[in-house]
């Protein structure tokens, strides 16, 4: 799903911005020259104007999402309200800042204090996607008693076999996906941006676990439907 794939793109982009961020010119050293500090503070807005559109896209994306729980649209607006009413402020310190020491401070509680890209972005992903995962188990598994019955009425017939093994497999992939996906919204939602980058690999098994989920899933949706097709007679695998 592109969700999944944009996770991935989150958790490296924010590798790399917390990586760059550590490295402003001028800003580390005790004395800036003037055009240095002039650079360097642009550099500052720019990167908290990057994070202020960041944070809208993610709070679109969760104004958009159908299947989140109403307890994770609470939580993740809620942490999504709080980082942008930091990085706002931030803005506003940043526009008045007349020392190398103000920007140092100010750099230092964009990526510390907030982490817009490297738990943030992941988080509200994955949760999307954990919930999506949940929400499609839950229709899968009020579908099987249908599916059973379809397969009953073939007993006899040339696609009975073919059905009946492609209903275990249904089962068997729904009750994978709902394995993988369980409590991985209730573990990304833990971290905070203090937490990092120690748990990175919070996201990244987090992310193998849903991509897994959706793979479960796809076969499952295989599975109806070599079901659907037993019934006028295909006898295929």
């Amino acid at each position: 799903m592109s969700t999944r794939r944009t996770v991935l793109t989150g958790i490296a982009g924010a590798a790399l911005a917390g990586g760059s961020l550590l490295a402003v010119p001028g800003i580390a050293s005790a004395s800036v020259r003037p055009n240095t500090f002039a650079t360097a503070k642009v550099q500052l807005e720019t990167q908290l104007t990057n994070r202020t559109t960041q944070l809208s896209r993610l709070s679109a994306d969760v104004a958009a999402a159908k299947t989140l729980t109403a307890a994770h649209v609470i939580a993740l607006d809620a942490n999504i309200a709080t980082a942008t009413t930091n990085i706002t402020a931030l803005v506003t310190s940043v526009q008045a800042a007349t020392t190398g020491a103000e920007l140092r401070a100010d750099r230092a509680s964009m990526v510390k204090q907030n982490r817009v890209y490297a738990v943030l972005t992941p988080q509200v992903f994955e949760t999307i996607e954990a919930d999506q995962v949940s929400s499609q188990v839950v229709t899968f598994q009020a579908s099987e008693p249908t599916l059973q019955s379809s397969v009953n009425l073939l007993v006899g017939q040339a696609g009975y076999k073919t059905a009946e093994n492609h209903y275990l497999s249904f089962v068997k992939n729904v009750n994978q996906a709902n394995e993988n996906a369980t409590n991985v919204a209730t573990e990304v939602l833990l971290q905070t941006p203090a937490d990092y980058p120690a748990d990175t690999h919070v996201f990244v098994k987090a992310n193998k676990s849903l991509l897994a989920a959706d793979i479960a899933l796809a076969h499952a949706t295989y599975d109806e439907s070599v079901i659907g097709l037993a019934s006028g007679g295909y006898t295929g695998s």
